[in-house]
């Protein structure tokens, strides 16, 4: 079960907006949260549905009346969590099909019924399709959850259907900030960096390797970039490492380049353990060249979702980058 007792300091906003719905009545019937990875976008719904049906009525749940005893046993009637059953697997239609049914039913505490779909965006036509019609015609007395990462994947007449509440994430000097106050003595940044700006991730990679394994994947994607490692071999090293993170690396250090050759020297950088290199990198790569590989880099993120095959899709990223470097000159590249 997902932990809702832990409230972050970024989630603040949202929350209050989610306490002053109930404070007016106009709790919505479909509401899709959405915002980045690792920002406690579940636990935020979690611990509304909680609040929402505790016998207390307050805006946070009491842990001791009935309900919140059944809701942390994960067995309150009128209370649904549903996700893929699988990471990167979709929702099946016939998942679906039984939370339909089950919305229909009256709340059996006389309060609120609250379902949660957490990472909406995996569900397939069928499944989407199937849910429309309960948000055409919503039941009273019902909350409807949808959580994603990428709304953009969700058919129009879902979004158009649900009011949206995005989460935003901390300030890089606030969540560093939090993450020294969660794990004093470890290297906050570089933390924040290696999981993509995201606090959660950050604090989950303490004590792994994760740390190092970006150090050398980086190591590795500049040699290719410089043209001094082999793109297919280095593609090779890299199935071991979990594809989406390494793109979602290679795509922040192609951030932090443009940022470098088309803003400043001194720009914000994503990654700033890895400015020095990256400023001297940037001296010899043209910003229209790394538009065009952020643009083919959103594809390949958008492939994963699908039967990408990871030995080609990692050979065709090096040796796309490997093209990177090198400025034109009176019509001649040089490197």
């Amino acid at each position: 079960m997902i932990d809702q007792t832990v409230s972050y300091p970024w989630l603040e906003p949202a929350w209050s907006t989610l306490c002053s719905h109930r404070e007016s009545g106009r709790i919505p019937q479909a509401l899709l949260i959405h915002g980045a990875a690792g920002l406690g976008k579940t636990g935020l719904a979690v611990r509304f549905a909680q609040s929402l049906l505790c016998a207390a009525g307050g805006d946070e749940a009491c842990g001791q009346c009935h309900s919140c005893h059944l809701f942390a046993a994960d067995t309150h009637p009128d209370y649904q969590y549903l996700a893929p059953e699988e990471p990167g697997k979709a929702i099946k239609v016939d998942a679906i099909r039984k939370l339909i049914n089950d919305l229909a039913l009256k709340p059996q505490y006389s309060g609120y019924r609250v379902f949660i779909i957490d990472q909406a965006d995996q569900m397939n036509l069928s499944s989407a399709n199937a849910l429309l019609k309960t948000l055409e015609e919503p039941a009273e007395k019902t909350l409807l959850f949808l959580i994603t990462e990428r709304p953009s994947r969700l058919p129009p007449t879902i979004l158009s259907r649900c009011q949206k509440l995005m989460i935003r994430g901390p300030r890089i000097e606030e969540a560093i900030r939090w993450l020294q106050a969660q794990q004093p003595g470890d290297d906050a940044e570089v933390l924040l960096s290696t999981s993509g700006g995201s606090p959660l991730r950050a604090l989950a990679l303490v004590g792994r390797d994760s740390v190092k394994r970006r150090q050398q994947v980086f190591a590795e994607f500049i040699g290719v970039l410089r043209h001094r490692q082999d793109p297919v071999i280095v593609a090779d090293r890299w199935q071991t490492e979990p594809l989406p993170q390494c793109i979602e690396w290679v795509m922040s250090w192609v951030v932090d380049l443009a940022r470098l050759t088309i803003a400043s020297p001194t720009a914000h950088l994503r990654n700033p353990d890895l400015g020095s290199t990256l400023r001297d990198v940037a001296q010899d790569v043209e910003p229209r060249s790394l538009i065009g590989y952020w643009d083919y880099l959103l594809k390949c993120r958008r492939a994963l979702d699908g039967q990408a095959n990871r030995q080609l899709l990692l050979e065709e990223v090096l040796i796309r980058a490997s093209y990177l470097h090198g400025k034109t000159t009176a019509g001649r590249v040089t490197t």
